[in-house]
């Protein structure tokens, strides 16, 4: 069976520490032949990914049978999009497996109804991270925490990098958290290291 292999990460070095390999020797393994591996630096919610239209482009031509990842919430965590989603892969006639659900079968009541479950669950996680931040913002403003420019020591490493995993430019970052986008940027290697180390603890 022919394969395409998609990644999704919110830094580049996750992808190549945690989804990738594990991928690629899972292929291996069940002796899959890989198409293409297809990756994107960017939040679930953006269905318009450049690596995830470039994938579904090649889906909608049947360039491979199967899609492999690692999670469902790699693929979408909008419950409306990750619908879309499945749709037009059956209509592509592609199956879509992932490693740590099995094979996502919308077709029938038991795999539409597993689909469901997962989809609403990422996608209550991710809100429930936005509304953290949020929260965090808020009560740090509550208490005379000045939030206007920073010092490079003022900056929370821990909010800059829970607004990188969900999907944040640095330039939003900048904006919402009134920092110079060049004071975030000298902290960014800080902010990778402690995306990795968490990463270490959730399944990408």
């Amino acid at each position: 069976m022919k394969v395409a292999i998609y990644a999704r990460v919110s830094t580049r070095k996750q992808d190549e520490t945690n989804q990738l390999p594990r991928l690629r020797e899972t292929a291996a393994n069940r002796g899959y032949e890989i198409y293409r591996e297809y990756t994107d630096e960017a939040s679930a919610k953006d269905a318009n990914r450049p690596g995830w239209k470039d994938l579904m482009a090649d889906a909608s031509e049947h360039k491979f049978d199967a899609i492999l990842v690692t999670k469902l919430d790699r693929v979408m965590r909008s419950l409306v999009q990750l619908n879309i989603t499945m749709q037009d892969l059956q209509t592509y006639g592609v199956r879509l497996i992932c490693l740590d659900q099995g094979e996502i079968d919308p077709s029938n009541p038991m795999g539409k109804m597993q689909m469901q479950l997962i989809g609403a669950i990422a996608e209550w996680e991710r809100e429930i991270i936005v509304q953290r931040t949020k929260e965090c913002i808020e009560a740090k403003r509550a208490k005379g925490v000045r939030l206007g420019r920073k010092r490079r020591d003022d900056i929370s490493i821990e909010t800059v990098a829970t607004l990188r995993s969900i999907g944040k430019s640095w330039n939003d970052i900048a904006a919402e958290l009134h920092v110079p986008k060049t004071t975030l940027l000298r902290r960014k290697e800080e902010v990778n290291l402690y995306l990795r180390r968490s990463a270490k603890g959730v399944s990408e």
